[in-house]
């Protein structure tokens, strides 16, 4: 064959499939640049939910009743879709469009979650003229997108005398149980701790003993408050006010002229940056009797130790044996007459009791075996109903949409926070794809709750001169050194949302910002360390637990409890506090 003949035959074999080639190749890259657009487009457009959500709670006094949190969700629901369709209108999608490509938004809260999807909310009419009457069954071609009702993080369990209960779960270690216990129908909420720990209450002094060696007592809060004493002139004035809470709100002092001619304390509440002197006679004796000192911390340990030693007595032989399926409540979640757990709950915990305490199972510590399952209960809950919502979905879109498979680190941080979970699947992509992903954001800044990893601990420098005071983690290792080697002096300890910027709205163009922590004209900073190394330091649980080991050599101890003593105190102390002063809707029911 002559090498023309061979040129030719290549020409008419390779040109047109590196035409091929390079068309796919080309696809290919346009396909990987609309994922990624679309990727990002989703992350911001739930994280500007989630900003949404936190600004609305945090600056809303009424944010943690029922009414208030739906309509701060719905706020956060309308942001989410304003921000993705304004970032999706290039591609020639609109509002409607963008609603049938995502079959679900998850919120979880405190104690359960909502989920905004499609749901059909019209009745058919079946019959004529007179005989017409409204059909059980719905219409199914009329859905609307809205809230379905809330779903708290609840499991049954049958007990050893055959009485069904229920433990509603929440993102600590706060439960509500109710059911019948055998003597009657009981229903009680309180926080778990290891009763073991907690030694010599005295309700007189409002002190006991934690852990052998960490005092609980009543203490003395500050914050750093500007207030406009002037709306028409502007003026405003800075200072530092004594505070505690009084039915989960904070009540001041007012220090310039703090005794009203009664006897009684001149105290306000802070609102829209002004100070409302407060008349109410039951509050003002609240703060007269407590001298202003919060008990919180100490209240705290105390309730948690009495409900606790009420969960042992009531629960003490509870296993993950005694769980009755979401689904199918009158089954149990182990195969019947088969000694080999099913893969129901993604953490399985065998036969260790749940709601029995000790140093291996502490409620407060993240590997405890009642965390475990905790976690397990709340994500096979959230997996169910989504499930079933993702599923069933329906829009005009010729798509099966189906639950994805989500990430064990995400899954993580949707079981430890206040968070929103946006799922996208459906829309076309370069022609013959299809877009399918969802995205994660928490949020740490809220009234929710209040989490191991939320407290700081602010100190300043032994015998410094510069006014500066820095925040740190419990477990930072500048903060352990500094303590310990006495560089470094403890001021007190509070949750994260104490540490946001605060914003006074003078008028239009004049806003003034401070931080409730920079007292006494002080600046506060965040801890270096904390910030660029924060993978690097101690957890909570190595606080709590007071014991410190070398990674690469777990039985050589780096720190002791006596080395931590002082920042577990602080610390301690103020987690108890902060959980104590949240508002809770479902608290003491039944006592």
């Amino acid at each position: 064959m002559k090498l023309q003949h061979l040129a030719i035959i290549f020409v008419i074999i390779i040109i047109p499939i590196s035409v091929v080639l390079s068309s796919y190749i080309q696809n290919q890259i346009k396909l990987i640049e609309i994922q990624t657009a679309y990727d990002n487009i989703l992350i911001n457009s739930t994280y500007d939910a989630v900003k949404a959500f936190q600004l609305n709670t945090t600056n809303n006094k009424y944010s943690t009743i029922s009414d208030s949190k739906i309509r701060d969700i719905e706020a956060a629901v309308s942001t989410f879709y304003n921000s993705l369709n304004t970032s999706m209108a290039k591609y020639g999608m609109s509002s409607t469009d963008l609603e049938a490509y995502t079959p679900a938004l998850l919120f979880t809260l405190y104690d359960g979650y909502y989920i905004y999807s499609s749901y059909n909310n019209v009745y058919s009419l079946e019959g004529e003229g007179d005989e017409e009457k409204a059909s059980i069954n719905l219409d199914e071609k009329n859905f609307e997108n809205g809230l379905k009702p809330y779903v708290y993080y609840s499991a049954k369990y049958k007990l050893n005398d055959g009485n069904v209960i229920v433990v509603n779960y929440t993102l600590d270690n706060e439960i509500t149980v109710y059911g019948d216990f055998g003597d009657g129908y009981e229903t009680k909420s309180g926080y778990l701790i290891d009763t073991g720990k907690v030694k010599n209450i005295d309700e007189t002094n409002k002190t006991l003993i934690y852990d052998n060696d960490i005092i609980i007592q009543k203490e003395q809060l500050q914050e750093h408050l500007i207030t406009i004493e002037n709306s028409a002139t502007g003026e405003t004035k800075e200072g530092d006010y004594i505070y505690i809470f009084y039915q989960n709100k904070k009540v001041y002092l007012d220090p310039e002229d703090p005794i009203y001619s009664d006897g009684s304390y001149k105290i306000f509440w802070y609102d829209n940056y002004t100070k409302t002197y407060i008349q109410d006679a039951q509050t003002k004796k609240y703060a007269q009797e407590c001298k202003m000192y919060s008990t919180s911390a100490y209240d705290y340990y105390k309730e948690a130790y009495e409900f606790s030693m009420w969960v042992q007595d009531k629960l003490k032989d509870v296993t993950q044996k005694n769980m009755l399926k979401i689904e199918k409540p009158d089954e149990f979640i182990t195969k019947k007459n088969n000694p080999e757990e099913e893969f129901y709950l993604s953490e399985n915990t065998g036969d260790e009791n749940i709601f029995e305490f000790s140093d291996t199972n502490d409620p407060m510590l993240s590997d405890s075996t009642f965390n475990n399952h905790r976690l397990a209960v709340i994500r096979k809950s959230i997996e169910t109903n989504l499930n079933a919502v993702i599923s069933s979905y329906q829009n005009t879109a010729l798509y099966e949409y189906e639950m994805p498979i989500m990430s064990s680190q995400d899954w993580y941080k949707i079981l430890n926070n206040v968070s929103v979970v946006s799922y996208m699947q459906g829309m076309p992509m370069a022609g013959y794809r299809y877009y399918n992903n969802y995205a994660v954001i928490t949020n740490n800044v809220n009234k929710e709750v209040v989490t191991n990893e939320n407290i700081y601990i602010v100190t300043e420098k032994t015998g410094g001169t510069d006014n500066s005071r820095e925040y740190h983690l419990p477990g930072c290792k500048e903060l352990i050194d500094g303590v310990k080697g006495g560089s470094l002096s403890i001021i007190g300890a509070y949750s994260t949302a104490s540490f946001q910027r605060q914003t006074v709205k003078i008028s239009e163009n004049n806003e003034k910002h401070f931080y409730f922590q920079a007292r006494g004209g002080d600046t506060l900073t965040s801890c270096y360390n904390c910030v660029v190394n924060a993978t690097g330091n101690y957890s909570a649980d190595d606080i709590i637990k007071g014991e410190i080991r070398h990674y690469e050599n777990k039985n050589n101890v780096l720190y002791d409890k006596k080395d931590l003593k002082e920042i577990r105190t602080a610390y301690l102390k103020a987690l108890a506090r902060e959980k104590y002063n949240l508002y809770k809707t479902n608290f003491d029911l039944g006592n």
